[in-house]
């Protein structure tokens, strides 16, 4: 069963890289384990923030979008999928 998040405009900071999955924490310090698709973007690397355009529940996607150091949107846009909570131990 997947378990993620579903509010618009949440933040996740990325911790972990292993293409095609990576590892992000949210504010709660909560981890999780996605599969990241970029749409037409570099990938993700540790420390990025993302923050949630668009969640769809019923298909198990959410888009969101990276941050620029001062927490403006950098227009690079991906799809996370396959939401799973991972152990803090063990990165993604």
């Amino acid at each position: 069963m997947e378990d993620y998040p579903r509010e618009k405009f949440a933040l996740f900071t990325v911790i972990a890289v292993q293409d095609p999955c990576i590892e992000v924490s949210d504010a709660d310090g909560t981890h999780y384990r996605v599969t990241c698709h970029p749409r037409q973007a570099e990938p993700l690397r540790p420390g990025d923030v993302t923050i949630v355009d668009q969640a769809t529940p019923a298909e198990g996607i959410t888009v969101v979008e990276r941050l620029t150091t001062r927490g403006q949107r950098d227009g690079c846009r991906y799809d996370l999928l396959h939401w799973q909570l991972a152990s803090k131990a063990e990165p993604a």
